[in-house]
């Protein structure tokens, strides 16, 4: 996936650029159907994802997607959140290391 930044409105672009980790229980309600992407929409259309945007020096640079073809497919359990915010971290990392 390639997220465009500048796309007013747009949920990926609202994730990314606040670097807000995002569970989408159910992408068929209208109020979240309508901040999707159409690029999303045409391609994958998941009605359960979780975005982990990764961000350095306040800036995006890549996303952790995750989806199930169920809504509320996705469950996140009272451990889980610091388990990804974990993976999402070490992920950073790495990226920062290799330059």
């Amino acid at each position: 996936m390639k997220v465009p930044l500048n796309v007013p409105g747009d949920l990926f672009t609202a994730v990314c650029l606040r670097g807000a980790d995002t569970l989408i229980n159910d992408a068929t309600e209208p109020r979240i159907s309508a901040r999707l992407p159409r690029w999303y929409v045409e391609g994958v259309n998941a009605p359960s994802f979780l975005l982990l945007p990764l961000q350095m020096k306040g800036q995006p640079f890549a996303l952790i997607y995750a989806d199930q073809a169920v809504p509320g497919g996705i469950v996140v359990d009272d451990k889980a959140p610091g388990l990804l915010r974990t993976l999402r971290n070490q992920a950073v990392m790495a990226f920062r290391q290799a330059g």
